[in-house]
């Protein structure tokens, strides 16, 4: 499997779009765990005991930071519900492969040393893309 899609003989096929945006999905999770951060910390920050300088009077910036922070948080737990439905108990490893973009071979040197051969590893990430753009 060599790190590549699935051809179209495999049961995990995707057509090349849609198997891009269920890698560019998996790999925004970290980019929206940092920003669910943020709007929690920034919602915190919103202070209305001083006159408002809104245009609309009717908007609320902490009920906006909550709602984008509750919509982020479905993503991330779409992941990780993904991650491990499909993982078979090595969701460290996945998680690193799909949402860090790390490499076989940088999972199974170093620090890291995976158990798994590289055709088991790419069955596991492929049926992770399959799955996760069938939820999306």
């Amino acid at each position: 499997m060599r790190g590549r899609r699935p051809s179209k003989k495999s049961k995990f096929y995707l057509p090349p779009r849609h198997y891009a945006y269920a890698v560019s999905f998996a790999l925004m999770r970290d980019e929206w765990a940092a920003e669910v951060n943020s709007l929690r910390n920034h919602a915190k920050a919103i202070r209305y005991d001083k006159p408002k300088i809104q245009a609309n009077g009717d908007y609320n910036a902490t009920e906006a930071a909550a709602i984008e922070a509750m919509e982020l948080t479905k993503k991330i737990e779409l992941i990780d519900a993904v991650i491990r439905e499909v993982s078979e108990g090595l969701d460290n490893y996945i998680k690193l492969a799909v949402c860090n973009g790390f490499t076989f071979t940088q999972l199974t040197t170093g620090k890291y040393r995976m158990p798994l051969n590289q055709n088991k590893f790419g069955e596991i990430k492929h049926r992770f893309y399959y799955t996760l753009f069938s939820r999306i």
